[in-house]
This record gives structure tokens, sequence and C-alpha cells, in this order.
């Protein structure tokens, strides 16, 4: 059917991308010497014993994949924020139909793809599951410049640039402003990695500028 392509809320974007390494997890490929490659379980909920009374959904307690190990080194692990964002994307209606992507200059994309594979969001439901495109690597058509990867999303899925909304960390250059000035897509920067109030910041900013141009 055409809802799981249509979004719900005209103010959403159409696709939200977001970097990987320090803006949805920690710590970064190229500091790894292996791939992570041993699951590691805990909590999925980051508001798990949060709730105010027991019977509150955040009382819910879920167990999960929650970081790739790399052998006999660190795990990958997602920031709260993060996790509380991936959270409400799956399981809150209003997001239903918007596409999910990563566009991540990572210059391990192997590694990469373990922790989208191996880490879940919820139970059963990967990170992989959820990113229906990812542009990640810095070869061939893809370079350190985001804008090479906004490139191939955009060709590979047909989505208008403006309808884009991009979370990055923007430690190794302003990836976000690159994006915005030379294709419109609305950005967000994390530098301490995903805050929830981040999340929402850059979906207001989408939004306002949406409302702006009529999409409503």
């Amino acid at each position: 059917s055409t809802s799981t392509s249509k979004k719900v809320d005209p103010l959403m974007p159409t696709m939200i991308v977001f970097d990987l390494d320090d803006c949805l997890w920690s710590p970064e490929m190229y500091t790894l010497n292996a791939k992570p490659s041993i699951p590691i379980e805990g909590d999925l909920n980051p508001d798990y014993n949060k709730g105010t009374t027991p019977s509150d959904d955040n009382n819910a307690r879920e167990i999960g994949i929650v970081g790739m190990q790399v052998p006999r080194g660190p795990t990958v692990r997602l920031f709260d924020g993060a996790r509380q964002a991936l959270r409400k994307i799956a399981l809150d209606e209003k997001y239903k139909g918007v596409i999910i992507a990563a566009a991540s200059s990572s210059e391990e994309p192997t590694f990469s793809h373990a922790c989208l594979n191996g880490i879940e969001v919820l139970p059963g439901l990967t990170m992989r599951d959820m990113f229906k495109y990812d542009q990640i690597g810095r070869t061939g058509s893809l370079t350190s410049r985001k804008t090479t990867h906004f490139r191939a999303l955009h060709e590979e899925s047909g989505v208008s640039y403006n309808e884009m909304l991009f979370f990055d960390d923007c430690n190794w250059g302003d990836h976000c402003a690159d994006v915005t000035s030379n294709f419109g897509v609305i950005s967000q920067r994390t530098p301490r990695g995903m805050q929830l109030s981040e999340f929402h910041a850059g979906l207001e900013k989408y939004r306002k500028e949406a409302a702006s141009r009529g999409d409503a």
C-alpha cells in the first residue's frame, strides 16, 4: 500500500539522514583495530527506570544488542540521545513513511556495516532494518565531503534535497554548512553526539522551513 511510503505529517522530512561516527555512536571506526564482531546485550530502553509509575512505558525493560565489541577491544554503542531518537522514529506513528538514511565518510565501511547489522533499536529491530539507504565510505564516487554522499542518496532515492534533514557532529569539518549551502538540505549539528534536544531542534528547523514554503 502507499501508506508505507507516504508521510503521515507533511511537515516531517521525507528523509532523515544521519552521520554515524560521533553522531549516532562512539567510538569512531578509524580508532578500531578490527571489525566489531561480538554482540553485547543490555537495556535497549535508555529511559528504563526513569518512569514515574510502575505502569509507565519508560519502565519497560527491553533486552537486546546494545553494542558491537571489537575482540579484546572497545564496544561501539549508540549515544543515549541517538537511541532515544531512533526509538521514537520506530515507535511513533508520526514518523510513519519517513525514510531513514546514513551518510558517513567512515574510513572503515565494513566496520560501520557490522554495527548497523548488529545493533538493535528495539528487540529484533536492527539499525540496518531501519535504514533504507546508506552511503558509507570515501572511495569511488564518495569522498571525505558529504556532498558526494548526498548526491548519491538523492540519485538513489529520488528524494529532493530540500525534503531532507541531516544530523552530523561536524567535528571534522562543517559538513552541515557544506550540504546546506550546496544543496539546501536542512541540517543540525550534534557536536557532543546526538542529544534528544538536538533531534527535536532539527525537526523544528525543518518544520519551519516546510511551513514557510507551504508544505502543510
